[in-house]
């Protein structure tokens, strides 16, 4: 725990010897996990079961009025057991244990800029998100009824002096997005632009843009979002659009691709009717089949619990996501809040595939999900999870079949301040 005590020494430190507010926030959760037929077999596999945790500790420095900077770390993010979890500390350091955010901030009145380590990948509704950390130079002005934010980020610099025209080969982000309310509705729209030049063949090795006069890849992507709160009934929604130029050769990258266009849409419509709330979810993501590319639900989005558990196991090619890719889905579900403390909630979807691939173009699935969570203190949270899963017409021709059914079965203890 080397590095989260020098992490806390420095906000004491901090704290008391320059008088600074500091604002303290964290999060810890550990869950036990089990599955049966987790790979979506014909024949089930047998049982696997695991321990997982993930926390982070977040201080907010504010130094004076209008400034502050911000650090946070997440320790041991990972499952019980495994190399990258171990539970002593190495010679190489506390293994485990990464700073993945640490920005300042200054607001002037008329505009506020962030920069420095902080989050992004993450916008609007949960849907199509996947929040990082990464670095970003961000400029908020405010404008009537909400903000406009202008951001530059970089992924990648492979600037360096002996290579020519190396400027050209970095990964960069630029986007303006704009976040509203009026009345009962919160709207808004992003608008990014990515600019990835640097192309990498399956071994890693960078190719400059010289090569091949290649320019990587560019990226256009447009999402608008609408949100309402009518009282009893309210609703969530979001649709995307990206456009992917690509001009990477074979001949240089084992992931060239030719040129595609994806859309999303969710959509989640809802009722408060006393201590339920009852919802009807749509979500839909495109396919390109010449680029075996699919429009991602997103690691941050949640469809059933099962699925997102197994990242879409064996239900989309070459999908590395945390959910479905190129699905529609259709989400029923409720919630029951009994008590202040305890909450129950139940769910059923049903999903198919949108893929020409003909080993996915089959696919169809249905998923029954139930919890109970309970509200020890305002801090501590018991949650436990059920899920059955059903997934139909996997592969193509002779060799398609139904998979075995997947159960899924999880409790976790999570404390938040």
């Amino acid at each position: 725990m080397r590095k989260l005590l020098v992490v806390l020494m420095v906000v004491a430190f901090a704290a008391t010897a320059f008088a600074a507010d500091v604002k303290l926030s964290g999060y810890m959760e550990v869950k036990g996990i089990y599955v049966e037929n987790g790979a979506a077999l014909e024949d089930s596999d047998g049982e696997d079961s695991w321990w997982e945790q993930d926390g982070n500790v977040q201080a907010k420095f504010i130094v004076d009025k209008g400034t502050a900077f911000t650090v946070r770390g997440d320790f041991h993010d990972g499952t019980w057991g495994t190399d990258d979890m171990k539970a002593k500390t190495t010679g190489d350091g506390e293994a485990g244990f990464t700073i993945q955010r640490a920005f300042l901030e200054h607001d002037f009145g008329k505009a506020a800029i962030h920069a420095g380590l902080m989050a992004t990948g993450g916008w609007g509704t949960a849907f199509g998100n996947n929040v990082e950390g990464n670095y970003r130079v961000k400029l908020i002005v405010p404008v009537a009824t909400g903000k406009l934010t202008f951001q530059t980020t970089k992924n990648y610099e492979a600037s360096d002096y002996s290579t020519k025209d190396s400027e050209k080969d970095d990964n960069d982000g630029y986007g303006v997005d704009y976040v509203g309310k009026t009345g009962a509705f919160t709207y808004g729209f992003n608008l990014t632009y990515a600019d990835n030049s640097y192309v990498a063949d399956s071994s890693g090795t960078q190719y400059p843009s010289t090569v091949n006069n290649s320019d990587g890849t560019q990226q256009v992507k447009l999402e608008v979002m609408l949100k309402g709160d009518l009282g009893m009934f309210g609703f969530e929604s979001e649709f995307a659009y990206a456009d992917v130029t690509s001009d990477i050769l074979a001949s240089e990258s084992a992931t060239a691709s030719e040129d595609y266009n994806l859309f999303g849409a969710y959509i989640n419509g809802f009722a408060k009717l006393g201590k339920t709330t009852a919802g009807l979810a749509f979500v839909y993501g495109s396919t390109d089949e010449d680029a075996n590319k699919g429009y991602a639900f997103g690691d941050d989005f949640d469809t059933t619990f099962i699925v997102d558990e197994l990242s879409g196991n064996a239900l989309a090619p070459g999908s590395s996501n945390d959910d479905l890719t190129g699905y529609t889905a259709f989400k029923l579900y409720a919630d029951y809040a009994h008590t202040d403390a305890l909450t129950l909630g139940a769910a059923f979807a049903y999903a198919f595939s949108n893929w020409d691939n003909p080993t996915y173009e089959d696919v169809n699935l249905y998923e029954f999900d139930a919890y109970v969570s309970y509200q020890i203190n305002k801090a501590l949270n018991y949650t436990v999870k059920a899920a059955y899963l059903q997934v139909n017409e996997i592969g193509a021709g002779a060799a398609q079949y139904d998979a075995d059914p997947i159960y899924y079965a999880s409790h976790m203890l999570s404390v938040g301040f």
